[in-house]
């Protein structure tokens, strides 16, 4: 019998664990005891030894966690990784490189550069809701038709990235030329990649000699370029766009933002800034009690559709996104969801969706049908599953 091992990294979602034993897997539970970002040889014994006195046959995670990996090389077991984030860079490392470790991407584009690089086994999987929960909590149906916003979003607004806290006291000219990158890239969502090649290392070395607090850790096998616009400038970017875009839509409409983020409210006007919501029922019925909900994808997603969307869709809610190639190709635009590829096509759905109940509710209603059919994590499981299996 099939012994998977599912350990929990930063995720704490049990969705993965559920649908694995609903499809008739023995499925143990495991948390590591220290910082899993850490390579640590005693929970790497530890990992080891149980997986040999529980006979286990693969192991698994949400995202790459070091230690698993070089637990189940030296157990000789295939590693499944489900990958949430892109591009995700902890693959570029021995670790993430080694022969049995299997990963499943949601990003069309990063799976391709993944593939490139020579990593040996990734799959391209969009991302996917918990059947099961949705129809538990039907949440349209608790609301019985009311709405809490008009429109909403829920997320980060990456108010401590690291552009602001290394390069804010880089001397003008230099600010100067990465807020031409900014202007060029940030409100324009055609699909099209404004961010990447754009920094030459002859201004990483500059910025080292005029800014000593300023490290580039970069511990990839990446070029620096490269670590640096995927973690200096796509998260600036996204503060940008999702503060001035939640501003730029807050002059008009009822404007609900829910999230971590440490905000100075002084850079939000006429937006009601709430407490984060737990992920899970509490998230749902704010989807599906927001007449909108606006997603604004991360800049470093360029293939791939987020997990907010499915999440959005799947509790019935009416969503409004950044134009993506790869979303468009899994739901259909204006039937299924709302794109926009610029601020004032945002603006203009946004106005002409809130006076028409009826078309938003029809689109939502699709959706939502659309993504239990398509987007489940039973269905996207049992692919996983045959996939690693077949692949001996």
């Amino acid at each position: 019998m099939i012994r998977i091992l599912y350990v929990y990294g930063m995720d704490h979602t049990r969705d993965i664990v559920y649908n694995l034993r609903n499809a008739g897997y023995m499925v143990s539970e495991y948390r590591l005891g220290r910082d899993n970002s850490i390579l640590d040889e005693a929970d790497i014994n530890q990992l080891t030894a149980y997986i040999e006195e529980n006979h286990i046959t693969y192991l698994m995670s949400v995202h790459l966690i070091y230690n698993v990996a070089v637990a189940a090389y030296r157990s000789g077991i295939k590693y499944v990784s489900l990958i949430w984030d892109a591009p995700y860079i902890k693959i570029y490392t021995p670790f993430g490189k080694l022969n049995n470790c299997w990963y499943s991407v949601f990003d069309k584009l990063d799976c391709k550069r993944l593939s490139a690089a020579g990593i040996p086994h990734v799959l391209y999987q969009p991302l996917s809701v918990n059947q099961d929960n949705i129809r538990r909590w039907n949440a349209k149906e608790k609301l019985n038709g009311k709405y809490i916003n008009e429109i909403s979003f829920v997320g980060s607004l990456y108010e401590d990235n690291l552009y602001d806290q290394y390069l804010k006291e880089i001397p003008l000219k230099l600010q100067g030329y990465f807020t031409s990158i900014f202007e060029e890239a940030a409100f324009c969502w055609d699909g099209r990649n404004r961010i990447y090649g754009k920094t030459a290392k002859e201004i990483l070395d500059y910025i080292r000699m005029v800014n000593s607090d300023f490290v580039l850790d970069n511990v990839y096998d990446i070029d620096d370029v490269q670590y640096f616009e995927t973690q200096y400038l796509i998260r600036k970017i996204a503060n940008i766009e999702r503060i001035c875009v939640l501003n730029l839509l807050g002059e008009q409409f009822p404007v609900t933002l829910y999230t971590y983020s440490r905000i100075d409210t002084s850079k939000l006007e006429n937006v009601t800034v709430m407490p984060p919501v737990e992920y899970g029922e509490a998230s749902a019925i704010i989807f599906a009690g927001s007449k909108i909900n606006l997603n604004i994808s991360l800049r470093g997603i360029e293939g791939g559709t987020p997990q907010r969307i499915m999440d959005i869709m799947g509790a019935g809610g009416f969503v409004i996104t950044n134009y993506c190639k790869e979303t468009a190709e899994l739901f259909e635009e204006d039937k299924e969801l709302v794109m926009f590829r610029t601020p004032e096509e945002l603006m203009e759905k946004a106005a002409y969706y809130l006076a028409h109940d009826g078309k938003r509710e029809k689109i939502a209603a699709a959706g939502q049908r659309k993504v239990l059919q398509c987007y489940t994590y039973d269905k996207k499981l049992k692919q996983l599953m045959e996939w690693v299996e077949e692949e001996e």
